[in-house]
């Protein structure tokens, strides 16, 4: 017999399946594959439950990161403008300091060349 089955009827008229050892061996074959798929698919479950888990670990791992950034680029960005308004207040006292000093040194060249006119004379007095 092929892979198919026969039907035979028993005493009590109900009918009886006999199934051959081709037939046997398909199914068996279909069983083991069903198994084995199934098996496979559960398998895939889990790597993809904790694939999902660690991408959902990251992002919360990679949120708490974009948040210490976040603060600490505010805080520089907030330095960085207090420096800059320190260094235009410098700049500002440097102008003022160096026109100062501009003023004193001419006035200060001024009064060594009065000095000098004034020793020039007290040798021209002293020489008479």
């Amino acid at each position: 017999m092929a892979a198919c089955g026969v039907t035979k009827f028993n005493e009590s008229t109900q009918p009886l399946v006999l199934v051959s050892d081709d037939n046997h061996d398909s199914v068996s074959r279909k069983q083991k594959r069903t198994i084995s798929n199934r098996e496979s698919a559960r398998k895939s479950r889990i790597r993809k439950k904790k694939h999902m888990e660690d991408l959902v670990g990251q992002v919360s791992q990679l949120v708490s990161e974009n948040k210490c950034m976040a603060i600490n680029l505010k805080d520089t960005t907030q330095m960085f403008v207090k420096m800059e308004s320190d260094n235009l207040v410098l700049k500002a006292q440097l102008a003022e300091l160096t026109h100062e000093f501009e003023s004193l040194n001419e006035i200060s060249n001024g009064f060594n060349l009065v000095m000098s006119d004034v020793d020039y004379e007290n040798k021209a007095w002293c020489a008479w």
